[in-house]
């Protein structure tokens, strides 16, 4: 008879759209109840990358992980002005976000509205879900149904006190206090280091015009190698730009060559007496001098020590000098014939690394350069007799440079490395001595600049990185 008068009465389709309810959030209400605090939310990963060849992007993530395995870390990024890391590398690290909390309320007491007024705030919010077998009145209809503190009408439940409930004081902060993230890393500024110093020990040799000689003795043979230094100051605005000064030099070749008997057909004049000190000479002194001084500065950007590129302005100056002493027992007659040339313009480069260790890397770069040469020629003689003659002239060029060098590092401390290699250097657009054409000795000579030589270098260095 009780079933049948619960039933029978409009409450029970509140009732049941209620256990409805209850079905179809049982789910969400369970992992409410489980994790009562802070609901960690699976991260989404990131989507697969598609297969095929490894493309430039592949391969820069492949050289950025070696170098993390090696204990090289990543740079850049975690400063103030920080700029973008290069495509194709390595995510930015970020720093881990806290989510959230997600706070679980238990349900809404269906209370009336006359016994919720009569309850604390607090106890209000932790009352239980009374179940419909414990109340001493019928359901109301669904439309005076009251789910939480909303206004509506008085139900017929009696006026009773309910007890106070005592609910403690919960741990939770309220959403607006929990912090969302933890203090960003790119509010830190870089510290350094600033200074970046490189010191090179370079061994370089000029090979080319052995032929070369204005006697019939022989050749001058080769110009040999010299040993210069090359050093390079730095200052790193962070981690990734990096403003540099260079500076190569000098490079001093020379060769000479002891002879006798007569000058070869470079040497000519329409006036015999102009070579009169210089046919069938006692001695015959051939000196040829080269000089080479390299000059840059640069704006380097570094990428995790890996693909590091740079740009800048450059200047090369190359000069050659000869000279030619022939003796005789009545005099001496004396030629001389210059060339200078200064290459000023702008030369861009590459360089990339590849760690073998967690120290060592082997790795190579290459650069090159487009210059204006102001070039200029000299020639000189003396014919012993008290006759001399002199002429200079200039020329205004385009020059070029190209430098490949293979190299490898060994890193001693996080401050402090070693470094050393090989390297060539081809420089064309150039007026050398050889490639000038000697005009005939007389009172009023003439000369024509010539700038299309090419000079090959080719050399080791072996030196000490600094960074402070």
């Amino acid at each position: 008879m009780a079933t049948e008068w619960v039933t029978s009465k409009p409450g029970w389709q509140v009732v049941y759209a209620i256990a409805l309810w209850a079905v179809a959030l049982g789910p969400s209400n369970m992992i409410f109840a489980q994790l009562p605090g802070v609901v960690q939310l699976p991260e989404r990963s990131a989507p697969e990358s598609q297969p095929g060849s490894l493309t430039s992007e592949d391969y820069l993530r492949l050289m950025e992980q070696a170098n993390v395995a090696a204990g090289i870390q990543p740079v850049g990024g975690s400063f103030v002005g920080a700029k973008p890391r290069p495509r194709g590398s390595l995510e930015q690290p970020t720093q881990p976000t806290v989510s959230q909390p997600i706070v679980s309320l238990p349900p809404e007491t269906l209370v009336p509205e006359p016994a919720r007024q009569a309850l604390p705030t607090t106890a209000l919010a932790a009352a239980p879900l009374a179940p419909a077998s414990q109340l001493s009145a019928p359901l109301a209809p669904a439309s005076q149904v009251i789910l939480g503190p909303v206004a509506g009408p008085q139900s017929n439940l009696p006026q009773s006190p309910l007890p106070q409930l005592t609910v403690p004081e919960s741990p939770w902060q309220p959403l607006s206090q929990v912090p969302t993230s933890t203090p960003a890393a790119s509010t830190k500024p870089w510290i350094g280091p600033r200074w970046v110093g490189r010191y090179a020990a370079v061994g370089m040799r000029r090979p080319g015009d052995e032929s070369m000689t204005f006697s019939a003795g022989g050749p001058l043979g080769t110009f040999g190698s010299d040993l210069a230094s090359e050093i390079t100051v730095g200052y790193m605005t962070n981690p990734i730009d990096c403003y540099e000064f260079t500076y190569l030099g000098s490079l001093n070749w020379n060769r000479s060559l002891d002879s006798s008997g007569p000058v070869n057909s470079l040497l000519s004049s329409s006036d015999p007496t102009w070579l009169t000190h210089f046919q069938n000479a006692d001695l015959h002194q051939q000196t040829h001098r080269a000089l080479y001084r390299q000059y840059g500065l640069n704006r380097r950007w570094l990428t995790d020590d890996i693909g590091n590129s740079s740009i800048g302005l450059r200047v090369i100056d190359y000069s050659e000098q000869y000279r030619l002493r022939s003796s005789t027992s009545t005099g001496q007659g004396l030629y001389g014939l210059d060339t200078s040339n200064l290459l000023v313009g702008l030369a861009s480069g590459m360089e990339l690394w590849r760690p073998v260790s967690q120290r060592a890397a082997l790795g190579g770069s290459i650069d090159g350069g487009l210059y204006a040469n102001f070039a200029q020629a000299g020639n000189q003689a003396s014919d012993g007799n008290g006759r001399s003659a002199s002429v200079d002239d200039q020329d205004l060029s385009l020059a070029a440079s190209l430098t490949v060098h293979l190299r490898a590092r060994y890193q001693l401390r996080s401050w402090a490395g070693l470094y050393g290699g090989y390297r060539w250097m081809v420089v064309s657009g150039l007026a050398t001595v050889d490639d000038q054409a000697p005009e005939p000795l007389s009172n009023a000579m003439s000369l024509s600049t010539s700038s299309d030589a090419t000079i090959l270098l080719h050399g080791f260095d072996a030196g000490l990185e600094l960074k402070f």
